[in-house]
């Protein structure tokens, strides 16, 4: 049975674990979780198969490593290595295979670091939901709006509190449910400030970092989503798959995603779709079902890779 090392950094092994339970049975598997480049070499010494999880500092250091030549590598790319110069830095000539989790990321790469283009052989694989873990209940319209996700610059959060504002100024029962933790402190400053300036005090609950979404999510109607980039946002898929009606910014690669009952452009619009709009809590769930964003496919297409027929 061939050895796969499966390597990343320390706090970036979040979307592996359903994948490594899924392929135990045909490959022995490690995953290492790592801080050094000691590290990095020792995982690659042991493996046949070398997955880089993130194409980040840790791939830098695993493709110029002398020791991966001969191993089968592949790399995959999430979303916010593409801002950085982080895959420019990645030996190519030591990689495989590159993994796309979305179309608009190789898209936006290509335009970013023009020089990779030709140098990898590559694939999109979308990320996947274990939808038997993911239990559907009929939604419907309600005063009970869940935002979900690290607080940042990239989740925008300013937006939500311009929606809030409108939608509380038609009915006060509106409620935002903020389920995450603060990566940037003045985030934290500007929000508390912000909601009392506004007088938002009673609409705006900030429930933390939350380990049992499922409980969560029961009572919610909506999944609000502000981002201004994304790859493949697993609240919004999850809460789709759950019947939740999903509103979503138009960040670009959205198109290709979700369909235009469920983006919104401005914040009157996601008013609009929050107070007026349809919703279909069986539709949202299907179109994560018809669009492939299921673990199954995930991993029967990851399988391919690794067996060198994709």
């Amino acid at each position: 049975m061939k050895k796969l090392s499966l390597i990343c950094l320390a706090g970036l092994d979040q979307f592996v674990d359903q994948i490594i339970d899924r392929l135990a049975g045909d490959y022995l598997i490690r995953k290492f979780v790592v801080s050094t480049q000691q590290e990095i070499y020792n995982a690659i010494e042991w493996g046949d198969i070398i997955w880089l999880e993130w194409a980040n500092e840790s791939a830098i250091v695993a493709t110029n490593y002398e020791g991966i030549k001969g191993k089968k590598v592949i790399v995959r790319l999430h979303s916010y290595e593409i801002f950085s110069e982080y895959p420019k830095k990645i030996n190519w000539a030591n990689v495989d295979k590159l993994i796309y989790v979305a179309p608009h990321v190789k898209e936006v790469l290509h335009e970013l670091a023009p020089e990779i283009i030709g140098k990898v052989d590559d694939c999109i694989i979308y990320n996947g939901l274990d939808m038997a873990n993911i239990p559907f209940n009929e939604h419907r319209h309600g005063f009970n709006v869940a935002w979900a996700g690290f607080i940042n610059y990239k989740k925008n959060p300013q937006m939500m509190l311009q929606i809030m504002d409108k939608l509380v100024k038609k009915d006060k029962r509106y409620i935002l449910h903020v389920a995450g933790k603060y990566q940037d402190l003045r985030y934290k400053v500007y929000l508390e400030y912000l909601i009392k300036e506004m007088n938002l005090q009673n609409n705006i609950i900030f429930h933390g970092w939350i380990n049992d979404m499922d409980s969560f999510w029961q009572d919610k109607n909506y999944l609000l989503h502000t981002s201004l980039f994304e790859a493949y946002s697993y609240s919004i898929v999850e809460a789709m798959a759950r019947g939740i009606k999903p509103v979503v910014h138009n960040f670009r690669g959205s198109g290709g995603l979700y369909s235009n009952n469920m983006r919104f452009n401005t914040v009157d619009e996601a008013v609009e779709m929050i107070t007026a709009g349809d919703y279909d809590s069986k539709a949202y769930r299907d179109w994560v079902i018809d669009s492939g964003w299921i673990l199954d496919k995930q991993v029967k297409q990851i399988k391919e890779v690794l067996e060198g027929n994709l």
